[in-house]
C-alpha cells in the first residue's frame, strides 16, 4: 500500500466553494477529486503517475488555463500542471 501521509503538504489552500464566492467561476468540471491516481503528460509525451490534489485556484487571479496540484508520490513532490494535461489512471 502506497503511503500517502506527506500528501497534505500540497493541499491548496482554498477549494472551489470559495473560488464560488470570490466570482471566479472559471473552474471546469474536469471529473477528478481529492487522491485520485492519475497520468500527467510530460512536454515530450511521456505520462508519469501522479494523485489528484486540487484544483488550482490562482489561475483565475493571474490568467492561462485551468490547472491543478498533482503530487508525484515516489519524488515527494508536487506541481501545478494543466488539466488538458491530466488523465485517470486505473489501479
Amino acid at each position: 500500500m502506497l503511503d500517502l501521509a506527506w500528501l497534505h503538504r500540497f493541499r491548496p489552500a482554498t477549494g472551489y466553494a470559495s473560488a464560488v464566492k470570490a466570482g471566479h467561476t472559471d473552474v471546469i468540471d474536469h471529473g477528478f477529486k481529492e487522491g485520485d491516481p492519475v497520468w500527467v503528460e510530460d512536454g515530450d509525451g511521456k505520462h508519469h503517475s501522479g494523485i489528484f490534489v486540487g484544483d488550482n485556484e490562482s489561475t483565475g487571479w493571474f490568467g492561462g488555463g485551468p490547472s491543478a496540484y498533482v503530487a508525484h508520490p515516489e519524488a515527494h513532490q508536487a506541481e501545478v500542471v494543466s488539466v488538458f494535461r491530466i488523465t485517470p489512471r486505473d489501479e
